[in-house]
């Protein structure tokens, strides 16, 4: 006789299911398969039901369906039970919660002011910081996707946001999963708002160490996102100890965009044992709308967008992310041209350079090399040698920046150091201005650290690994007179960092991650910062940088389309050329 179908299953691994909603039900050993499966879809034939590598994959409407059988010889795993019961329990008032958010969103202070007291504690936000507090403390709600703009104060908004939560005694702990950038920041920036009222704590140095920091059970632990992985059992283990009265912070949250990715998945497994969960970040889709899928699944266990079918296309996909978040969003954004209206202008200089003649010749070479190698493959072969292109195309960026990095025997001065000697003289020598100077490239940082060791210049990159080195260069730049210089790499300083000492900020090359772009343009256009802002991007004339420029910025303005945001371009000299020639050629031509 075959055994009935409440006798014949495990179900486990259910956080490995990609798209949050569904999850895995593993046969008995003594269970044919073929039956279980057959059997599954006869009980729930309108529902989503399929055969994976790892067991049979069930959509949530049929799991809550055989989560309500009742059998001893049924077997529920503990990730299983808490996977089913965080999706059920959410989706009875996940309606309500999206018209609250949404209200919240269009300016309804009703809410704001159900959170405002007599005992002063939010005398020091700003008015979109109250909303957003409100927004994320809402009763039974998951958590809130923060995308407010960077430097609009989204820090600030989730240390009070967990105060609020702490005084109405519904939380006890925090995790703060941050860029390692950021780890430093967060314990300032909750001792300058809270004093000593939490036991904040650092998990960082052996596995011993971060271990011992977990069972010394402080209210606040930060960490970065490779302890995360490394730390998951512990931490796993330590959140399920709070019972729901635990909630996880991820800062910069374009770094679990990516839904296989070994931190976003780990994430995923620590946010089912945490009652609330938030995502801080300023540029949450940098590269297709899809960037935003796991990071709003993260909050609200993948409810927005169960069974939603999103295409692979960008502009296909865009439509459809944007009216999902749009009307099923737990999300808040408020950009900096609406809340700190005092925030001085900015405005961008693109600079064309030459390349010196040994440049010029490497670079002709290396991309004449790359077209030939182009011509001769076949579109199968292009694909699966991809890799290899890109790393060749790469290089190009790179002999744009320093060619030595491309050939030893490069002994000139790259073209766009020549032209810094000129930039950095006016600017620091001339007009005594400070100036953030940012290159993607070791080897061109090496080179400007050791060319400008005269302007006091400090580094902050992948060489520096150092926390308490990195906030030494930070607190030298904006503290010491003597400090004119901050090199850096985008992606290792563009996130979360204030720098406006400067209101100079000069691109001599940059990552082709848009994320890392658009972040570090906020590092000295801040709260704080009293003068006009001025960027300066230097481009080699009629290299691959003019497109990949090009590309940055369309990037940028699919982002804020994505969004909703209504923002006017910093008009350039170049954009006004563009406009005042199309005029010209417009009007009629004198007979």
């Amino acid at each position: 006789m075959q055994p009935t179908i409440l006798e014949g299953a495990v179900i486990a691994d259910v956080v490995r299911a990609a798209d949050l909603s569904s999850l895995y039900l593993v046969p008995y050993r003594h269970v044919d398969p073929h039956f279980f499966l057959t059997t599954l879809k006869r009980i729930f034939p309108d529902e989503d039901i399929r055969r994976t590598a790892q067991g049979v994959a069930l959509s949530l409407p049929a799991a809550e369906k055989l989560w309500k059988f009742k059998s001893s010889a049924f077997k529920w795993s503990g990730d299983a039970k808490q996977y089913i019961k965080n999706r059920y329990k959410l989706k009875q008032k996940y309606e309500a919660l999206v018209s609250q958010v949404a209200a919240v969103r269009d300016g309804d202070r009703s809410i704001v002011a159900r959170l405002l007291n007599d005992d002063g504690r939010f005398e020091v936000l700003d008015e979109h910081q109250l909303k957003n507090v409100a927004a994320m403390t809402l009763a039974t709600g998951p958590g809130l996707c923060l995308f407010d703009e960077q430097g609009a104060g989204k820090t600030v908004s989730m240390i009070y946001t967990y105060d609020e939560l702490v005084h109405r005694n519904e939380v006890d702990f925090m995790l703060i999963v941050a860029p390692k950038s950021m780890v430093g920041e967060w314990p300032k920036d909750l001792h300058r708002f809270m004093d000593d009222t939490y036991r904040v704590s650092v998990a960082e140095g052996s596995v011993r160490k971060k271990a011992e920091t977990l069972n010394q059970r402080p209210d606040v632990v930060i960490t970065n996102f490779e302890t995360a992985v490394s730390l998951e059992r512990e931490l796993e283990a330590f959140l399920r100890s709070f019972e729901g009265r635990a909630i996880i912070v991820v800062d910069e949250s374009f770094f679990i965009k990516s839904a296989d990715a070994r931190r976003t998945l780990t994430l995923r497994r620590l946010r089912e044992w945490c009652g609330r969960a938030y995502v801080l970040c300023g540029t949450p889709a940098p590269n297709s709308p899809i960037d935003l899928v796991q990071q709003i699944s993260f909050v609200d266990f993948g409810l927005a967008f169960n069974g939603i079918d999103i295409p692979d296309d960008r502009e296909a996909a865009l439509p459809i992310v944007q009216t999902t978040i749009e009307t099923r969003g737990l999300y808040l954004r408020n950009l900096k041209a609406d809340v700190l209206p005092g925030l001085p202008t900015k405005s961008f200089q693109q600079v064309l350079v030459k390349m010196e003649a040994k440049q010029a010749e490497l670079y002709r070479a290396a991309l004449a090399a790359l077209v030939q190698q182009i011509q001769a493959t076949s579109d199968i072969e292009f694909k699966r040698t991809i890799t290899n292109f890109l790393s060749q195309r790469s290089m190009l960026l790179q002999i744009c920046s320093n060619p030595a990095a491309a050939t030893e025997r490069y002994d000139a001065t790259p073209a766009k150091v020549q032209a810094l000697d000129d930039i950095l003289e006016r600017l620091i020598v001339v007009q005594n201005e400070k100036v953030v100077l940012w290159s993607f490239y070791t080897r061109t940082i090496d080179l400007l650290m050791k060319r400008y060791e005269r302007y006091g210049a400090v580094r902050y990159d992948g060489a520096v690994s150092s926390v308490e080195d990195r906030q030494s260069a930070v607190s030298r730049f904006q503290q010491d007179p003597n400090t004119k210089l901050f090199i850096a790499n985008p992606a290792a300083a563009g996130a979360g960092l204030t720098l406006h000492s400067a209101r100079f900020a000069i691109y001599e090359s940059m990552s082709n991650q848009a994320a890392h772009y658009l972040q570090s343009l906020d590092r000295i256009h801040r709260r704080g910062q009293q003068r006009p802002v001025e960027y300066i991007v230097l481009i080699c004339e009629n290299s691959i940088e003019e497109v990949e420029y090009q590309r940055l910025l369309r990037k940028e303005q699919s982002a804020q389309s994505l969004l909703g945001d209504i923002v006017d371009r910093p008009l350039i000299r170049t954009t006004m050329l563009d406009e005042t020639l199309a005029l010209l050629s417009a009007l009629p031509q004198d007979s």
